[in-house]
């Protein structure tokens, strides 16, 4: 990729920089008891010796020798990961959000689209819908400016170019790409995706070049416990979740739309029919649901269910089958349910047709957008001004949310009410490398949650999936993407609130808190 730029104008092409806690399936209690008086003491200081500190007890989990991590939320140019079906929002939204206003002003992005939301796919459908809809209304000639140059805003620059018209893209960054964020890290062997790294949407692979490299994600058998116990996963939770979708479906309309996944599952009384007892397996009907919400539905919305509509579509995605309970990952779940899910690495590489053949002006903020009939005026934060005949915004859903870009007149009520209701979830990654692969059992070709890694003739290699049972993680689910090479590699994916929380801490609470996460793999026992 090269770096280059104009005397006095734009740089050309620059590689730019870019639990479910509200359901309790058990409630803790603590009671206060009456404090025993303490008995006389003597006067004096008798002499003892001091009582030794014991010595801490040492972790199972050996220290990574690489570590790396994102921070999408903290990320001014993202402010989230991927946009979801939020309680209260109506389905209506998306599409009002990709309504062009005063035929100057149209928006792109995964939030945008209603057909694959969130996705990788959708970012690049609602792309190439905003430059058909401009290019519909242009003339010949007409200067289109582009804001955002990831997916969407690279799809939508590129159709328009290649339509005759003269288009700028401003990126904020220094880098493209957007929430794809491909990476070469000290200490690991091959690149490392800090954002978008599941590909299941078949038009989206076909688009892949062959530098891309995607290796299957095995659908995971088993869940292990706190205690490192292997347990098969049951249809537990996807089916308690299943019910209370099906409860929320036969509410009133006025009421269905206010209805938040949570609120189902405890008003239907399905939550309070799961037991809380351990069965034969060792684990709760209730820590299944459990499961299914952390590492299901907060790794496909990154948020948790009081926040994500009743009714959301969940289980679309190709990572629906991380933890068989509905799961994505900040991925592109833009595919049919029957396509299989792999993990990409090297995807930067599918950007690099379109950015190549464009003008990116990076590191270029734009802070505020005035239109009216005839054209549209862009404000960036260098002071600089930028007239052109029509615009395509297609930064992410969590900026509009801000006050980064102004509009002026503002946005219709509506656009405003798409951007204030729809939801944005947080999903953040984690890339460890070991010195061995100490989750790995027996051979090292099988995974502490039963997944067979071998790929010997008539298999092949995959990606597996660990989860934990019984207990609410920091790490949602981790995949083992250094399998099919045997390298020791995993990647946290890391959601929601616990996103919140680790994303405030500094790197070494950082890693005390990964590591502890992976106690059970390290002490399982197969």
């Amino acid at each position: 990729m090269d770096s280059r730029a104009t005397p006095g104008g734009m740089a050309r092409r620059t590689f730019l920089a870019a639990s479910f806690s509200g359901l309790a399936t058990v409630v803790l209690a603590s009671c206060t008891a009456p404090q025993p008086t303490p008995s006389p003491q003597p006067t004096g200081t008798p002499t003892s010796s001091p009582s030794p500190s014991p010595a801490p007890t040492p972790s199972p989990v050996p220290e990574p020798l690489a570590l790396r991590r994102s921070r999408w939320g903290a990320d001014p140019f993202a402010r989230g990961a991927f946009s979801f079906d939020a309680a209260g929002a109506a389905d209506e939204l998306r599409d009002a959000l990709s309504q062009p206003v005063a035929d100057r002003v149209f928006f792109a992005g995964e939030a945008c689209d209603t057909a694959a939301p969130g996705t990788m796919q959708g970012a690049r459908s609602s792309g190439a819908r905003a430059a058909s809809l401009v290019q519909g209304l242009a003339e010949p000639g007409e200067r289109v400016a582009v804001i955002g140059a990831g997916i969407a805003g690279l799809t939508a620059a590129r159709e328009l170019a290649d339509g005759g018209l003269e288009v700028v893209v401003i990126e904020a960054r220094d880098r493209v790409g957007g929430r794809i964020d491909t990476i070469d890290a000290d200490g690991f062997d091959g690149p490392v995706e800090l954002g978008a790294l599941v590909v299941g949407s078949a038009t989206l692979r076909a688009r892949l070049p062959d530098s891309v490299e995607l290796v299957p994600i095995a659908p995971p058998a088993d869940a292990i416990t706190p205690d490192g116990t292997a347990v098969p996963i049951p249809a537990t939770g996807p089916e308690a979740i299943a019910a209370a979708q099906a409860w929320a479906a036969a509410q009133p309309g006025a009421r269905v739309d206010r209805l938040s996944l949570a609120t189902a599952l405890v008003e239907s009384g399905t939550s309070a029919s799961l037991s809380t007892v351990p069965d034969a397996s060792g684990v709760a009907p209730a820590a299944w649901l459990a499961h299914s919400v952390t590492s299901g539905v907060g790794v496909e919305t990154g948020a948790t269910a009081n926040r994500v509509a009743a009714l959301a579509d969940l289980g679309r995605g190709p990572t629906a089958v991380l933890t068989g309970a509905g799961g994505g990952a900040g991925t592109d779940p833009g595919a049919p349910r029957a396509t299989a899910p792999a993990l990409a690495r090297g995807l930067s590489a599918a950007l690099d047709p379109d950015a190549d053949a464009l003008d990116i002006a990076v590191t270029s903020v734009v802070t505020r957008v005035a239109y009216d009939e005839r054209r549209v005026s862009l404000r960036l934060d260098s002071g600089e001004s930028l007239t052109v005949d029509r615009v395509v915004v297609t930064v992410p859903l969590g900026v509009l949310k801000t006050d980064t870009l102004r509009f002026s007149p503002a946005l219709p009520l509506l656009h405003q009410r798409a951007i204030s209701q729809l939801g944005v979830g947080l999903l953040d990654t984690v890339w460890l490398r070991f010195d061995e692969p100490f989750w790995r059992t027996g051979d090292g070709r099988e995974n502490a949650n039963g997944a067979d890694e071998s790929s010997g003739a008539g298999a092949e290699a995959s990606v597996a999936v660990l989860t934990v049972v019984g207990e609410t993680p920091s790490v949602a689910a981790w995949l083992d993407v250094g399998a099919p090479d045997g390298e020791p590699v995993l990647v946290g994916l890391i959601a929601a609130t616990q996103a919140e929380r680790l994303e405030a801490l500094d790197d070494q609470a950082f890693r005390e808190a990964v590591l502890a996460d992976l106690v059970p793999f390290a002490t399982a026992t197969g």
